[in-house]
């Protein structure tokens, strides 16, 4: 499996972050992590560099419960920007949240590629660099 070139973690919570980093690396599923605590910091990057490729994540790894700009949000925004972008990014909603509403709001995104629940598991990794 080749790795992925560029994964975005979208997460307020540092220890979520530095765990799923962690297990990235050990998977060998990514070469580039960049971490997030706050959505809003995604859509600017991302709308700033909507034409440029290597700028621009593969995957987002997207919590859903969030300060300032949570996931919902996110998503929202994310749908308007993505036709512009020079690239598909593939995004995962990874949530502690197992509420069916949830994961019934997020179906209606139909660019999010799965309904993630942490805390991650390696079969659950593997099969995002498919």
């Amino acid at each position: 499996m080749k790795p992925l070139h560029s994964i975005f973690i979208v997460d307020d919570d540092p220890i979520h972050q530095q765990i799923t980093e962690i297990m990235l690396d050990r998977l060998s599923i990514s070469n580039a992590v960049t971490k997030f605590s706050d959505a809003q910091d995604v859509l600017e990057h991302i709308r700033a560099q909507c034409s440029n490729a290597s700028e621009l994540p593969d995957v987002i790894l997207l919590d859903l419960n969030m300060p300032v700009m949570d996931g919902w949000e996110f998503l929202e925004a994310f749908s308007q920007v993505r036709p512009s972008l020079i690239k598909q990014i593939k995004v995962y909603v990874l949530t502690s949240s197992i509420d069916e509403k949830d994961k019934e709001r997020v179906s209606k995104f139909t660019f999010v590629e799965g309904y993630l629940t942490k805390p991650l598991t390696n079969d659950v990794i593997l099969s995002l660099g498919k």
